[in-house]
C-alpha cells in the first residue's frame, strides 16, 4: 500500500507543477495588466487544486500557506479586493513561497520561512475589512475564524448549513410571505456528476457561494436516492434548486461553478415572481414526509451498523465509464522504451532492404512494412512532442528577480510558444535560456538612465521567440540594448591569453569570443555574471544537442542570440553519401538536388576557395573530403563526384562535394556526447543496415562562413 501511495503523490507533485506554472503565467499577465475574471479563476484554480491535494497528504505548512493565498484569491476573485500592482506583486511574492514549500514537502529544498509573505497577505485582508463588505453573514465568520486559527491537517474544513425547512410544520410554509410581483429572481438547478464527486467536488460549498450571493435553497430532489445497500459514495443522488434575487449579476453565479465538472447537472434560468408556479402545499407537504422517512430510515440503518458486503461490478450504472477522462499520465522512461524499440525496429527494416532483393522485397511486402514502421514512429514523436512553451514559461519569473536586482526596467515579448519540439531538447535548454536572459538584462540592456541619454525608452525589451524551419528549430532571445562592445571583448581576449595580440579576427568571430571558457567582461562578479561561465555553457549544452549558437550584434541596436536546434533527437531521414570511401549521413531535409559537374563547370576564385555554376547563378561548393581531412582520393577527378546543393540558414544554397550516393534511408540518431567532445560539423552517428556505424552531418556547420569554420574539428582528438 506504501508503493501504491509513492506513485500516488508522484502524482500530486506533478500536477503541483503544473498547477505553479499556471498560476505564474496567470500572475503574470495580472502584472501586464489582464485582470479579467477567466485569468483570476485560473490562477485561483491552481492554488485550490494544490491545497486540496496538500491535505489530503497530510503537508501541514503546504496546507496552511495554500489555504491563507487562497482566501486573497478569493477575495480577488468576488471582487472585493482590488488586484492593484501592490495586490498582485504581493501574490508573485506569495507563488514563491508555495513553490518553495513544494519543494520542501517533496524534501528537495528545505521549509521557507513563510512568515513574511503571511503578514503581507494578511495586510492586505485587514485592510480590505475596513471597508463595508457586501451583505455579510454572522453565523459563518466564527467557522471561518476557528479554521483559521487551527488548520486541519488534512485540509477539511467544517462548514455550517442552515435548513429553511421544518419537518415537523410543512403546513406554515404556505405563510410564507412572497416576493413582489414585479421583481424578478434567477432560479438555478445544481446536480454535480459522478466526476465531480470523484474529484472531490464539494458540493455545500457551491450552496454556500450562492448563498453569500443573496440565494436560498427552495427545493432538493432526493429521487434518486436508492436504498443504503445500494448506495455508491461516489455517486450523487441530489439535486438542489436555489433562487436568488434578480439584482444578482449572471456572472456571479457562473463564478459559483467555476471548479464543478462541466457533465454536472447546472441549469440557470430568470423568472418574473409571477411566472414561477407555486407548488401545492399537499404535495410539497408529501415530500417533506417522505425525507422525514428518509433521515429515520439512514439513522436506524447507522444504529444497526449491518456488515459490508462487496457489491458486483455489474450494478455500476453501464454509463459510468462513458464520461471518464481522455487523457493518462505516461513515465517518461516507458516512452523512452517505447522509442528506443521503434529505432531497433527502423534498424531491422534497413538490413532487410539491404539483404533482399527488390524482387523479394516485393514478395514479403517489406514497402508495407516500412510504411507502418513509419506511422508507428511517428505517432511516437508526436507522444514525445511539447510546446516550447514548458522552457519559456519560467521566463517572467526570473525577469522579475532579475529587475529587482539590477533596478531596470524589462519587457517581456514572447511568440512560437505553441511550437511543439522533442521534449528532450525542451529538457535540456532550460540552462542556456537562464544564461541568456541574465546576459541580456546584466550586459545587453542599458540602464534607465542611460537608455534616457540615448533616445530608447526606459524600459528595455527582450523578445524570446521560437519557430519551426524544416528539421531545426530556432530559438532566438533578442533585446534592445547598447550592443556588443567588441573592442573590449577583444581587449578582455587579449588579456585573458585566449587570442594573440596580432590576430586578425572579423566581427563575427570576436562576437563568438564571449563563448569562450572563463571569458567575461563583467567589472566585478555579483550573483548574475562575472565569472565567465554563462556563455560558454550556453554553447556548449547546444552543440551537445547537435546544434549551434548564432550571434548578431548591432551596437547602439541591441543583440540577438539564436539557437538552432534539431527539431527531434530520435530518427531522422537521410542520404548515405561517401567521402574517401567512409559513409556518412547528410539529413535529407536540407538537400535540393544533386549535380554531377561538367568539365568547367565548377571554378576556383581563390586559394582555397570554388563556385559552380547553376543555371546562370554561382553557388559556394565546399570539399568535405578537404573539410574533414580525408585525403584518401584527392586526386579523383571532379566529374566523377556529385555536388549536392542544400539549403542553410546562414549561408543560404550551398554546393557540398561528395564521390557518391549510395542510398536514402531513414536513420536512427546515436548522440556522440558520452564518448566525445562535441564536434562542430557533425550532428550524431547511427547504425546502417549491415551493422557499420555513419557519421551525420551537420549542415549547418559545414556550410558556415570560412572564418566561422576555424573550430570546426575542435574535439576529434578527444
Amino acid at each position: 500500500m506504501s508503493d501504491d501511495m509513492d506513485d500516488i503523490q508522484a502524482i500530486f507533485f506533478e500536477e503541483c507543477a503544473e498547477g505553479l506554472t499556471a498560476a505564474e503565467q496567470g500572475l503574470s499577465a495580472m502584472q501586464a495588466g489582464d485582470v479579467s475574471a477567466g485569468t483570476i479563476a485560473a490562477v485561483f484554480r491552481a492554488v485550490h487544486s494544490i491545497k486540496g491535494g496538500a491535505g489530503a497528504f497530510g503537508h501541514v505548512a503546504l496546507t496552511a500557506f495554500a489555504h491563507k493565498f487562497e482566501n486573497l484569491l478569493d477575495e480577488v476573485r468576488a471582487g472585493r479586493i482590488a488586484p492593484t500592482p501592490a495586490t498582485v506583486g504581493v501574490m508573485l511574492s506569495a507563488l514563491d513561497i508555495l513553490s518553495d514549500h513544494v519543494g520542501a514537502s517533496q524534501g528537495t529544498v528545505p521549509l521557507p520561512d513563510d512568515s513574511a509573505s503571511l503578514a503581507a497577505i494578511q495586510a492586505i485582508l485587514d485592510a480590505d475589512h475596513s471597508a463595508p463588505a457586501p451583505a455579510p453573514e454572522a453565523p459563518s465568520s466564527e467557522p471561518e475564524a476557528q479554521v483559521e486559527a487551527e488548520p486541519d491537517p488534512f485540509g477539511f474544513e467544517p462548514v455550517a448549513v442552515t435548513l429553511d425547512f421544518d419537518l415537523d410544520t410543512p403546513e406554515d410554509v404556505a405563510d410564507e410571505p412572497e416576493a413582489p410581483a414585479a421583481e424578478p429572481v434567477w432560479r438555478v438547478e445544481f446536480g454535480p456528476s459522478r466526476d465531480a464527486m470523484a474529484a472531490g467536488a464539494e458540493p455545500v460549498l457551491v450552496i454556500r457561494e450562492l448563498e453569500d450571493n443573496g440565494g436560498r435553497v427552495v427545493a432538493v430532489d432526493c429521487d434518486a436516492l436508492p436504498r443504503l445497500r445500494d448506495l455508491d459514495p461516489e455517486q450523487s443522488y441530489l439535486r438542489w434548486t436555489i433562487e436568488l434575487p434578480g439584482w444578482t449579476a449572471e456572472g456571479r453565479i457562473n463564478d459559483a461553478f467555476d471548479f464543478v465538472a462541466p457533465d454536472s447537472h447546472i441549469a440557470i434560468s430568470r423568472f418574473e415572481v409571477g411566472a414561477l408556479d407555486a407548488e401545492p402545499v399537499a404535495d410539497r407537504t408529501e415530500r417533506l414526509e417522505d425525507a422525514r422517512a428518509l433521515i429515520e430510515q439512514v439513522a436506524a440503518a447507522t444504529v444497526a451498523a449491518p456488515t459490508l458486503t462487496a457489491v458486483p461490478a455489474a450494478a455500476a450504472p453501464a454509463s459510468a465509464g462513458d464520461n471518464g477522462s481522455q487523457t493518462i499520465r505516461v513515465d517518461l522512461v516507458k516512452l523512452d522504451m517505447l522509442l528506443n524499440l521503434v529505432g531497433e525496429l527502423v534498424i531491422r527494416n534497413s538490413i532487410l532492404s539491404d539483404r533482399l532483393s527488390a524482387k523479394d522485397q516485393e514478395r514479403v511486402e517489406l514497402p508495407e512494412l516500412a510504411r507502418l514502421t513509419r506511422e508507428i514512429q511517428d505517432n511516437v514523436m508526436s507522444l514525445r512532442a511539447q510546446p516550447i512553451k514548458q522552457a519559456f514559461s519560467r521566463v517572467p519569473r526570473m525577469l522579475r528577480d532579475l529587475m529587482a536586482e539590477t533596478g531596470k526596467q524589462v519587457q517581456l515579448h514572447t511568440h512560437g510558444e505553441m511550437t511543439e519540439v522533442d521534449k528532450g531538447v525542451i529538457e535540456k535548454i532550460g540552462d542556456p535560456l537562464t544564461h541568456l536572459i541574465r546576459n541580456a538584462v546584466d550586459h545587453g540592456l542599458e540602464s534607465t538612465e542611460e537608455r534616457l541619454r540615448a533616445g530608447k525608452p526606459p524600459q528595455g525589451t527582450i523578445v524570446l521567440s521560437a519557430e519551426q524551419k524544416g528539421a531545426r528549430i530556432i530559438v532566438t532571445v533578442s533585446d534592445d540594448g547598447k550592443g556588443i562592445d567588441r573592442a573590449r571583448v577583444r581587449a578582455k581576449a587579449v588579456e585573458k591569453g585566449i587570442i594573440p595580440a596580432d590576430a586578425v579576427l572579423s566581427d563575427e568571430e570576436i562576437d563568438q569570443l564571449i563563448c569562450a571558457p572563463g571569458f567575461s567582461t563583467a567589472a566585478t562578479i555579483s550573483n548574475i555574471s562575472g565569472r565567465g561561465v554563462g556563455m560558454d555553457v550556453v554553447r556548449s549544452n547546444v552543440e551537445a544537442l547537435g546544434g549551434r549558437v548564432e550571434i548578431a550584434s548591432v551596437p547602439g541596436k541591441g543583440t540577438s542570440f539564436t539557437l538552432v536546434l534539431p527539431l527531434t533527437l530520435a530518427i531522422l531521414d537521410g542520404m548515405v553519401v561517401r567521402l574517401a570511401g567512409q559513409r556518412f549521413v547528410l539529413p535529407l531535409a536540407t538537400v535540393i538536388e544533386a549535380i554531377r559537374p561538367e568539365p568547367g563547370q565548377v571554378s576556383a576564385t581563390t586559394p582555397g576557395s570554388e563556385v559552380i555554376e547553376i543555371r546562370g547563378d554561382y553557388l559556394p561548393v565546399r570539399r568535405l573530403t578537404q573539410v574533414f581531412g580525408l585525403h584518401a582520393n584527392e586526386d579523383r577527378p571532379l566529374h566523377e563526384s556529385l555536388v549536392i546543393i542544400v539549403e542553410s540558414e546562414s549561408a543560404g544554397r550551398v554546393g557540398l562535394l561528395v564521390d557518391t550516393i549510395d542510398d536514402r534511408r531513414e536513420v536512427v540518431i546515436k548522440s556522440l556526447e558520452q564518448n566525445l567532445h562535441p564536434i562542430r560539423g557533425l550532428g550524431g552517428a547511427t547504425i546502417l543496415g549491415d551493422g557499420s556505424i555513419a557519421l551525420i552531418l551537420d549542415v549547418e556547420a559545414l556550410v558556415a562562413p570560412a572564418g566561422q569554420t576555424r573550430n570546426l574539428l575542435r574535439g576529434l582528438a578527444a
